[in-house]
This record gives C-alpha cells, structure tokens and sequence, in this order.
C-alpha cells in the first residue's frame, strides 16, 4: 500500500436517494475544484468520492451514462492538481433502485454480482489509469442482504473480474453489517476471506463514537456520556477489534468513515484520541464528511461558501497527518 493518507469523504455526486437517477443541480451535484484544493491545501488530500449505481449505469449490464462519468472524471481531474488522490466509492449499501422499487445485490436477477461486476470493469476501464485514483471502494455499507447473498462470496468475486481484466487498482473491501469496526471478527469471523493476486486490497470499517453507532449523534454529549462512561476513548475501544483483527490476519485496513459533530468541543476530544490510535495502527482515513450542499449538517467540515469560515473538527483532523 502506498504512504499513508488522510483526507475527507467528498459527498455530493451520491445525493438525492429519494429520487434516482434525479437531476443534476437539483437532486445531487458534484463539488467545485475549491473544494479539492482546499482539504488539500490542509494536509487532507484523499478524497473519497460517493457516487451511485443508479447514475453511473441507468440500466444494469449497460453502458456508462457518459455525462455523470465526466463529471467524476472532472472531479478526480480537480483532485490530482491539488495533488491529491481519490477512492471512488459505490454509495449504495448493496442496493439498486428501478423505478422506485428498491433490488437487494444478489436477491433478484435484475441486480446479481455479475451486475456489480459489469458495472465495475467498465468503471475500470474508464478510470484505472487516472493519475489522481487510488483506489474503487466496492460497495459502501452493505447490509441486510438476508440468506440469499453472501456479501464474502460477492466481494471477491468482484475482486477477482478486476483483476482477471488487468486492473491492479488498490480495492476497498467494506464490511458486512454497515461496515462496523467494532464488530468486525464478530461478523466476519476471524479470518480473511479476500484471495488477491496482485495483493492490492484492504479491508474499511466504519466507525462513529454515538451510542447507535449510526453516526447520527441524536443525544446531547451529555447524554451519551450517561449511557457510556467511556466516551472519551469509545474512538480507541471501537477501533481495536478492527485492527487486532488485522494483524491476526497479516492484512491491511482502512477507517473510510468517522466523524463528529461541531458545536460541543468535548466531541473533539474524542475524535484526537480515536485518531491517535489510528495513527498508531498505521491506517489510512477519511472524514465524514465534507461537500457544499451539506449546509448546517453537524458533521460537515465543508467551509463557508467564501472557503473562509473553518468548522471546529478541521483542527484536530490537522494533527494526525
């Protein structure tokens, strides 16, 4: 794996769920070069770019749509003059929606392992020689796939169609179960199932310091220290079994999400020390989340529309670089 990066979540491109494929400028958008040279410019250049299915390929097994291509073409464009790198990352928690209707990966001919396939060696040959790539993050956060997918089995066999066709990108590999990292040999059991030729993989976890685990921070920090003492280090005890895990198995991780809210300074304590332990266990990382639509969304560190109002988590993000 090349030197370790941090960086932040670049969100945008992957929003408006509610209405797939929708509009560009109105249902999602993709951010402006400002915003790449401006992480960058702080240190934090890794950006991993949410895109979805849904827009990249309006009909599963068909071709590319060529104007949402060229957009994250232009943003992985952007990226590399700020003299960063990306993951482009599939934002779809192992989902498809046709008209509405939500398809399960592998619960439906219309959306099987060969679709995700399909979708990512076109990906792939569109992509893998960008300067600015660093890595395609197969899925993000599948879960509740139910008995008739297997999300070990689906994983490498998309894995293994990239390589197969000659791609030797670096591949994130997420977890099960939303991609939780303290329940990571919980759900995946104790030994890694990823059999990569060209040994360009990692396995990403995700992990938030709430109560749920959801990221959604719904209680006070008071609250949340009510219901669990050790909030201070709830950052280092969520991470270890991710990386014992790890180097049980002789593999490499990344942290993809992690985030924290802005208007209480207790949470910032929390966030350095889960940093510093993963600053200890040598793992790359991306803040969630950064964007500008995100507007008064508690975890954003996007800045001000004048790139001149810095969010309170951009200073601890800055000492762990």
């Amino acid at each position: 794996m090349p030197q370790l990066r941090r960086g932040v979540n670049i969100s945008g491109a992957d929003f408006g769920e509610q209405n797939l494929p929708g509009v560009l400028g109105r249902d999602y958008t993709f951010n402006s070069e400002a915003t790449y040279r401006y992480f960058a410019d702080r240190g934090l250049n890794l950006f991993r770019i949410g895109v979805k299915w849904e827009r990249l390929q309006p009909v599963p097994g068909g071709p590319l749509d060529p104007a949402y291509l060229d957009g994250l073409r232009r943003n992985l464009d952007w990226a590399g003059r700020a003299d960063g790198a990306a993951v482009v990352n599939l934002q779809n928690f192992a989902r498809y929606q046709i008209n509405g209707f939500e398809y399960i990966l592998d619960n439906s001919p219309a959306i099987t392992r060969q679709r995700l396939t399909d979708l990512w060696v076109r990906v792939s040959t569109e992509l893998r020689d960008h300067p600015a790539l660093y890595a395609f993050g197969l899925m993000n956060e599948p879960h509740d796939l139910g008995p008739a997918a297997d999300w070990k089995e689906i994983s490498q066999f998309a894995l293994s169609a990239l390589r197969d066709s000659g791609d030797r990108t670096l591949i994130m590999v997420a977890g099960d179960n939303w991609s939780h990292a303290d329940e990571w040999p919980e759900v995946h059991g104790p030994d890694s199932w990823i059999d990569d030729p060209a040994n360009r993989f990692a396995y990403e976890a995700h992990l938030y310091f709430d109560a749920d685990r959801s990221g959604k921070y719904l209680l006070s920090y008071d609250e949340e220290l009510r219901q669990n003492r050790r909030l201070p280090s709830v950052g280092v005890d969520r991470l270890r079994p991710f990386t014992d895990w790890l180097s049980r198995n002789h593999v490499i991780g990344y942290v993809g999400e992690y985030g924290i809210p802005g208007d209480d300074p207790r949470w910032q304590d929390v966030l350095e020390s889960f940093l510093q332990a993963l600053d200890a266990a040598s793992l790359d990382g991306t803040y969630w989340s950064a964007g500008e639509w995100w507007g008064d969304y508690p975890l954003s560190v996007q800045p001000d529309a004048l790139f001149q109002a810095e969010k309170p988590q951009l200073s601890v993000l800055a000492r762990h670089l």
